[in-house]
């Protein structure tokens, strides 16, 4: 009986005599627990050469630890490095925004501004409204909001995001000379 796949292997040609002969002649292993190993015998202390090889073998193992450490947390993180830094960057205009911006809550003056081809409109106070045609401060467009913001943060702004607008600031003497009013208008 325990040879019957043996017989049914031999019948079919699956698995030839000679076989069957080198895998009988194997020897078997024996369950035992193997033999403890001896000790080794004290060696003399390692030299300056050997401790200097095992520390480089340490700091490259520490290396490789941390670059694999900081490759999952940026992938377990949401995203690769590029998108990681996408996020930090959209942070730091948006802490430099709230830190900076000077839009009121209470404004109730509506201010008009041209942003590209359209006119948009920002609600201020009166002291803003005098300080946007003063140029003292701008109107920075980021994302679809406008924020009221200083010209040296808006200066900041734009070089974090490019994409930033920014409008306002007072009409200057060579917008007013470029459409002059004729002389022989009758109002």
């Amino acid at each position: 009986m325990g040879n019957s796949l043996r017989d049914e292997l031999l019948k079919v040609g699956l698995v030839s005599e000679e076989r069957l002969k080198k895998k009988s002649q194997r020897p078997k292993r024996s369950k035992a627990k193997p033999a403890k190993k001896r000790a080794r015998a004290p060696t003399s202390a390692p030299t300056a050469i050997e401790k200097s090889d095992e520390i480089a073998k340490h700091v490259l193992r520490e290396n490789q630890r941390r670059t694999a450490r900081f490759v999952r947390d940026a992938t377990l993180g949401g995203g690769t490095v590029a998108e990681n830094a996408k996020r930090a960057l959209r942070r730091r205009i948006q802490d430099l925004v709230e830190r900076e911006r000077l839009n009121d809550a209470q404004a109730d003056v509506a201010y008009h501004f041209v942003k590209g081809k359209r006119i948009k409109r920002i609600y201020v106070t009166a002291a803003q409204r005098a300080q946007l045609s003063s140029a003292e401060i701008v109107i920075a467009a980021l994302e679809g909001n406008h924020h009221l913001l200083s010209p040296s943060a808006a200066e900041a702004l734009l070089a974090m995001a490019p994409q930033t607008v920014v409008c306002g600031g007072a009409e200057t003497d060579q917008d007013s000379e470029e459409h002059p009013v004729p002389d022989d208008v009758i109002w």
